[in-house]
């Protein structure tokens, strides 16, 4: 028994190319953009950028080598937070 697929012989139209979301934003709004980008590309090339890498490895290599302590000394920063956000309510 052999099942027959419907066809759809009608030409289905292309979407017209719409502008991307960059073109449709304000000029003040692109140039804020723009000079965020750029803030960030220095950023990205600056001594602190390295730093924070570093720092970011350290702690990784730190918990991955003490699973436990690292879990307890974030229990306990959560338990301190929560009481100090706790009575600020």
């Amino acid at each position: 028994m052999e099942q027959q697929i419907p066809v759809n012989t009608m030409p289905q139209d292309q979407p017209e190319k719409s502008p991307s979301a960059f073109e449709e934003l304000p000029e003040p709004i692109r140039e804020i953009g723009q000079m965020a980008s750029e803030a960030f590309n220095e950023f990205k090339q600056s001594e602190t950028y390295e730093q924070i890498l570093d720092a970011k490895e350290k702690a990784h290599n730190y918990i991955t080598d003490n699973p436990v302590k690292s879990f307890f000394y974030a229990l306990g920063a959560g338990t301190v937070l929560g009481f100090i956000l706790k009575r600020n309510k």
